[in-house]
C-alpha cells in the first residue's frame, strides 16, 4: 500500500484502465433461463505526467491519498442499471496487486449479482470511485468534458456483452475536486442528486393588440452572480405546439438547481431568458429579454407545500402585463404600513414640467385614497411618509438611492424621468457599448453598495420612463433604462440592475397626463413589486 499512496501523492492524473478479457462460464445454466453475462471493472494507476507538456493549458484537480472502497455505476442498454439518483454500488477489492506483471498495482471490483446481465449492447454512462468514508476521489469524464484530453476514452462507453462471458471494461478516471464538478461533463446535481431544488419558468408573448400566446424561449443558467460562473444549463428550449383543438400550448421549463450552502450560506444562480420565433405568433427579434440573479431562498418562495411549486412567469410584448412579482429574499412579500416611506421623484430639469402638477394632485387625492388604509387611516402619517420630490440633477440612480438618506421604516422610491443627457448618456449616437460616464459609475456603485446593506424587504424602486419625445436624448434615456434592466453591454453585472429583485420598470409614460393616469400607474407598479394594496 505504500507504493499505492506514493502514486497518489505524486501523480496529477489517475487513470482507471481495465484489462479486457472473457471466458466461458463453467457453471451450468438452466435451459429455461437466458445465459447471463457477468460484468466487472478493474483499475490500475497510470502516470500520465509524461503527457503534461502538451496539455499545459489544462489544470487538473489535485490528487489525494484516499484509498478506493467502492464505485458508483450507471448503465443503460439491454438492461438499465442504476441512475444518477440511485447509482449501483459495487465494492472494490481492498488488496491491489500487479496482476498483469507491468510493474503497476491494479484495483478491480468484486463480483456483484447486480452485474449479472442479459446479453446485449450496453453503455456505461457514469463511473465514480469513493473511499470508505463516502468521499468521491476519482471520476470518469463524460461527453464534452474539459478533461477529455487527459483520458483515452471518455464516457459514455458502448460495449456488447456476450452470453456466458465475464467481461472487464476499461474506464479512465481522474482525481476529483468538487470545485471542478462541471468540468467533468456532469452537472452538480448529477453527482449530488439530494442537494437540488427545482425552479420552473413559464412565459407568455403578447402582440400589439394585446392577444396572448404561449412564449417560445430558451434559458441559460450559471452558478454565481453573472455569466462567468459554472454553466448549469445551456440553451434549454421549451416547446410550443398546436393541440387537438387547434390552439397553441406551451410547455414550462423546470430546472434542478444545486443547493449546497444549507441555511448558513446563500447559493446564487444567474438566469438569462431569450425569446424565440414561434409558429404561434411569428417572427420576433431573438434576443435576451430577461436576465437576473436568484438565490436558493428566493427559489423556495415558489414552493407551495411539499409536493407543489409555482412557476415563475414572464410576459413579453406591448400588450402584456408584467412578470410574476419579484421573488423576495426572505420568503415573505414586502408590505406597506404606517412606517413605509414613498418618495415620488420628479425630474425638474425642465423638459417635463407639465408632469409635476398632476403628480402633486394625484399624491394629495387619488393615491391618498388608495393607500390611506395602509397608514391606519391617519392622514398625518400619510402626508409625512408619502412625498413628491423635485430633483433636477437627472441622476436617476441617486434618486433611486433616495439621495443617500436612510429613513426609518421601509422605503419605496419612484422616479419619473425623461432624459439624463450628459449625466448618464449623450444626445447623439449612443448605445450600450458607449463608455459609461463617471457620474453613472459613481451612482451605480453607491446604489448597489447600499442595496447589499439593506435588510430584507426594506427597499423597492421603480423607474417610470416618461416619453416626452422619441428622438435624441429621450430615446437614449429609454435605451439606458433597458440596458440597466436587462444587463446588456457596458451595463452588465455590477454596472446594471439585472440581478436585483428590488426594481420595476415602466416604459412610455405619457407626460402631462391626468392625476388618475399617474395614480393607476403607481398602484399597478406597487402591485407588480409584490405589495398587497
Amino acid at each position: 500500500m505504500k507504493r499505492f499512496k506514493n502514486y497518489l501523492m505524486y501523480m496529477a492524473v489517475l487513470a482507471m484502465l481495465m484489462t479486457a478479457c472473457s471466458k466461458d462460464e463453467i457453471d451450468s445454466i438452466p435451459a429455461d433461463e437466458p445465459e447471463m453475462a457477468t460484468l466487472n471493472f478493474g483499475a490500475v494507476l497510470n502516470d500520465l505526467l509524461e503527457d503534461s507538456q502538451t496539455r499545459q493549458e489544462m489544470t487538473l484537480p489535485d490528487c489525494s491519498e484516499l484509498v478506493p472502497s467502492y464505485v458508483h455505476v450507471v448503465l443503460s442498454g439491454t438492461t438499465d442499471v442504476g441512475s444518477y439518483e440511485e447509482p449501483l454500488m459495487v465494492e472494490v477489492n481492498p488488496t491491489p496487486g500487479d496482476y498483469d506483471n507491468d510493474g503497476t498495482e491494479e484495483y478491480f471490483t468484486v463480483e456483484s449479482s447486480d452485474l449479472e446481465l442479459v446479453p446485449g449492447p450496453y453503455s456505461l454512462d457514469y463511473f465514480a470511485v469513493y473511499d470508505e468514508n463516502d468521499v468521491l476521489i476519482w471520476l470518469a469524464p463524460y461527453g464534452e468534458s474539459d478533461f477529455i484530453e487527459w483520458v483515452d476514452t471518455p464516457l459514455p462507453i458502448e460495449f456488447d456483452l456476450g452470453a456466458g462471458t465475464k467481461k472487464y471494461v476499461d474506464v479512465d478516471v481522474l482525481c476529483f475536486d468538487d470545485r471542478t464538478v462541471n468540468e467533468f461533463g456532469y452537472l452538480f446535481f448529477d453527482l449530488h442528486p439530494n442537494q437540488a431544488i427545482e425552479f420552473c419558468i413559464f412565459g407568455n408573448f403578447c402582440d400589439d393588440n394585446g392577444r396572448h400566446y404561449p412564449a417560445e424561449y430558451s434559458v441559460n443558467i450559471w452558478s454565481g452572480m453573472d455569466d462567468t460562473g459554472d454553466v448549469l444549463y445551456s440553451n434549454v428550449q421549451n416547446t410550443v405546439e398546436m393541440d387537438n383543438n387547434g390552439d397553441y400550448s406551451g410547455s414550462p421549463l423546470c430546472f434542478a438547481l444545486p443547493d449546497v450552502g444549507g441555511e448558513d450560506t446563500v447559493d446564487n444562480y444567474y438566469v438569462e431568458i431569450t425569446l424565440l420565433n414561434s409558429d404561434a405568433y411569428g417572427e420576433v427579434t431573438e434576443e435576451v429579454i430577461r436576465s437576473f440573479t436568484l438565490t436558493d431562498v428566493q427559489v423556495r418562495t415558489l414552493f407551495d407545500g411539499e409536493d407543489a411549486l409555482d412557476y415563475w412567469h414572464f410576459r413579453e410584448g406591448v400588450g402584456c402585463a408584467t412578470d410574476t412579482p419579484p421573488l423576495t429574499d426572505n420568503g415573505t412579500p414586502p408590505v406597506i404600513d404606517v412606517d413605509t416611506n414613498i418618495y415620488i421623484y420628479f425630474d425638474s430639469s425642465g423638459s417635463m414640467n407639465s408632469t409635476l402638477s398632476p403628480l402633486q394632485t394625484m399624491r394629495n387625492t387619488l393615491l391618498k385614497d388608495a393607500l390611506i388604509g395602509l397608514y391606519d387611516n391617519d392622514e398625518d402619517a400619510y402626508n409625512d411618509k408619502v412625498k413628491v420630490i423635485s430633483d433636477g440633477s437627472e441622476r436617476t440612480l441617486n434618486m433611486l438611492n433616495f439621495q443617500g438618506e436612510t429613513p426609518t421604516g421601509n422605503v419605496i422610491a419612484l422616479v419619473f424621468q425623461d432624459e439624463a443627457e450628459y449625466i448618464y448618456h449623450t444626445g447623439g449616437v449612443w448605445d450600450e457599448n458607449t463608455t459609461r460616464t463617471g457620474a453613472y459609475e459613481l451612482d451605480i456603485a453607491a446604489l448597489r453598495t447600499r442595496l447589499n446593506s439593506f435588510p430584507a424587504n426594506y427597499y423597492r424602486g421603480v423607474i417610470f420612463q416618461v416619453e416626452t419625445d422619441t428622438w435624441g436624448p429621450f430615446a437614449n434615456f429609454k435605451s439606458l433604462v433597458e440596458y440597466i434592466e436587462n444587463g446588456t453591454g457596458n451595463y452588465a453585472g455590477n454596472y446594471g440592475l439585472s440581478d436585483r429583485i428590488e426594481f420595476g420598470y415602466n416604459y412610455g409614460v405619457t407626460p402631462g397626463a391626468s392625476p388618475t393616469y399617474y395614480a393607476d400607474l403607481i398602484v399597478q407598479a406597487l402591485e407588480d413589486l409584490g405589495y398587497q394594496l
